[in-house]
Parts: C-alpha cells; structure tokens; sequence
C-alpha cells in the first residue's frame, strides 16, 4: 500500500475543515500533512457538488478524500448512504464519510476542561447526556461558554472551532463520539509521507 501525500477535505463550510485538519493531524501526530479543501457553503450545494469536489480535489493532489457532513435532522442511514453513493464514483479510492451527530460542535461537548481553559471561564461547562445525543449542539456550546464566562464571552463557531479543536481531549472524543471514533479509525489505518 503507498503512503497517502494529500487528504482533500470536502466540508458544508471553512470552519468545518479548518477543525478537522487539527483533529486529523493531531490523531497522526503530524503536522506535515498536506491538505486540500473543497467547500459546500451549506449542506445543499455539497450533496449536489459532491462528486465533483471529489474529481476535483483528485486532480489537486489528493489520495484520501473525507466528506464531512452535519446530521442536522437527517436520518443518519439514509444521509450516509446518499453521500456515500454520491462520492462512490470518486477517482480516489481511499474515501470516508464522516457525519457528526448533530453538528461537529457536539464533539466539543465532550470536554468541558477543555471548553473552560480554552475560554478561561468562571466554571466548568455542564453538558446532560452523551455528546452526540444534545440536540442543538452548537448553541448549547454557545449558552454554556455565555453563562460560564459570567456572560463576558460570545461563541462564534467561525472563530473559536480551531482553538477547540486544538485542546480538546482526543481520548474524550473516541470514547464518548462515535463520528469521530470511526474517523479515527479510517485515517490511522494508512500510513503518510
């Protein structure tokens, strides 16, 4: 098996990508990986474009394509098979579908250390229930850094995703995300230039 050189991300938005390449570089412990983007600017245009993200990110480089995908409200079978089908004609054979379960914000939820000293809160964050199971993950992020800072710091996933990505638990994430267990798995299965 050769060594991947290029991973072509293809996310609904920027902040999404720029998150998983931190994670994905941490779970290799390394920071020479080449990446590449392809950006939906929302779900829609992603699922119709998706295939030729694909071709395209194949023509820049890439041999490991990951689609990344929110659940939202979807039905996750039914989400995975169709982007599944959508990217199975992909000119690059080492390929994953990711969904976060709600949104990649739920995969936060997993650490409240990290959430309060990556925004120096008052207080530890207070999350109910497994990460992947609150619904509207981003902003109960949001209320809980609000509250936890004595209402001094607003949440912008554009802006404060990376910082998150960044310290969050890795050992956190496995355990309590299941999205991200399965990432984990596809891109620690290959080895990289």
């Amino acid at each position: 098996m050769s060594k991947i050189k290029c991973i072509g991300i293809i996310a609904e938005d920027k902040s999404d990508f720029e998150t998983a390449k931190i994670l994905i570089k941490r779970i290799l412990n390394k920071d020479n990986l080449t990446f590449k983007k392809a950006v939906g600017n929302g779900c829609g245009k992603l699922r119709r474009k998706a295939l030729d993200y694909a071709i395209d990110l194949r023509k820049r480089g890439c041999d490991m394509l990951i689609l990344i995908h929110d659940l939202d409200r979807n039905t996750h079978r039914t989400l995975y098979e169709e982007l599944t089908k959508k990217i199975e004609d992909a000119p690059i054979n080492n390929k994953f579908v990711c969904i976060p379960i709600e949104e990649i914000e739920a995969w936060f939820l997993s650490d409240p250390e990290s959430i309060k000293s990556t925004f120096r809160l008052a207080r530890k964050p207070k999350f109910h229930g497994r990460p992947e199971t609150i619904s509207s993950p981003k902003e109960t992020l949001a209320e809980q850094i609000y509250l936890c800072s004595n209402k001094s710091t607003i949440f912008l996933n554009t802006r404060h995703n990376q910082k998150l990505a960044e310290q969050i638990s890795l050992a956190l994430l496995i355990e309590k995300c299941e999205s991200f267990l399965n990432l984990h798995s596809f891109v620690t299965q290959f080895e990289y230039r």
